[in-house]
């Protein structure tokens, strides 16, 4: 079954050689390009399994944009890796992965199997050094509440989880099935009240949950 993908940005940067990357794939059918201002309405008509978004037709700046795009379909958005907080930012909003403007044809391919397959989010490697270097932030009430209600397991996969890590990749670091860890992270999504995976992990940064896990466990 092929992936149905629209894509949303500016007319001026519709590339021919993006229409023909993405042309050549036998799995992945492009239903259409739209622009920012017309992309929800484009999305809910055609029903794509994956939108990508490619600033300046939409950046983080678009807020209410972003999360309505990410309601619809799995949100693939191409900006300027500035930041991890900026990163975390657009996954809060729903968006599943973050690239920077330079990434490869064929990663860009790969990463919208990826995405489409849902088993994880992408952050940019420019971004993503620098979530090791974000202060820790002192816990919030949630994290507080939420740090003593997950098992070790649990908390070995959130850290997991903030690192990009994918389903598979997890399961071998942790030497467990797969089914297993998507058992874990449904219950890390329930326990956080979050629907995806990228959300759990930008509420895990915002809340200072990861603080509160790593003092959690040093005090045992």
């Amino acid at each position: 079954m092929s992936i149905r993908v629209l894509v949303c940005c500016e007319e001026s940067i519709v590339g021919a050689g993006m229409r023909a990357l993405l042309d050549q794939q036998p799995d992945i059918d492009v239903i259409g390009y739209t622009t920012g201002r017309e992309s929800q309405a484009a999305a809910a008509d055609l029903l794509p399994d994956v939108i990508v978004v490619m600033a300046p037709a939409l950046t983080i700046e678009n807020r209410r944009e972003l999360t309505a795009l990410a309601a619809l379909a799995k949100v693939v958005h191409i900006a300027k890796a500035e930041s991890a907080c900026r990163s975390i930012e657009a996954l809060r909003l729903g968006v599943r992965a973050v690239l920077a403007p330079d990434t490869s044809a064929e990663e860009l391919v790969h990463i919208l199997r990826t995405v489409s397959a849902g088993s994880a989010m992408v952050i940019p490697e420019a971004a993503r050094g620098s979530f090791d270097r974000l202060p820790l932030r002192q816990a919030s009430g949630l994290a507080a509440s939420v740090v003593h209600t997950l098992t070790p397991r649990e908390a070995e996969v959130i850290a997991l989880l903030t690192q990009g890590k994918s389903n598979a990749e997890i399961a071998l670091k942790l030497s467990v099935s797969a089914a297993t860890v998507r058992s874990h992270v449904h219950h890390l999504l329930r326990k956080l009240g979050v629907g995806s995976r990228a959300q759990a992990v930008a509420v895990a940064y915002e809340t200072g949950l990861i603080s509160a896990i790593e003092q959690n466990s040093n005090s045992t």
